[in-house]
């Protein structure tokens, strides 16, 4: 899911690029990066639980997002300071974010069919 989260990121970057708006294209992959790695970061921190008790996990996964929350607002800070135009950042976020929801969604679609119907329950 991250390579298609990337791979969209550099469609948006090209064709923002081959409207000549490059400032722009650099704030939006910028943007779907920032996600992407806060997702990645997610997704090792769920490994690292796995293999600890529920009390343990619990606390392991709320220390990572606050965290992973005090990391994206240092980007958003690195962002304005490289005087990226923020909107376009958030527009980069939302794009990821996008993605990964669409996927679900297709799964969770998949999921009906195989279970005939039956509900997501």
């Amino acid at each position: 899911m991250f390579r298609l989260q990337l791979l969209v990121g550099f469609f948006g970057f090209a064709g923002l690029a081959l409207a000549d708006r490059i400032e722009y294209a650099f704030a939006l992959l910028y943007g779907v990066v920032l996600m992407v790695a806060n997702a990645v970061w997610l997704a090792h921190r769920l490994e690292k639980t796995a293999s600890l008790d529920v009390g343990a996990s619990q606390r392991s996964l709320y220390q990572g997002a606050a965290i992973r929350f005090v990391a994206l607002l240092a980007g958003l800070f690195l962002a304005q300071f490289l005087n990226l135009h923020l909107l376009i950042v958030a527009g980069g976020m939302f794009l990821a974010q996008a993605v990964i929801f669409v996927c679900a969604l297709f799964g969770f679609m998949k999921e009906q069919k195989e279970n005939k119907g039956d509900g997501f329950g």
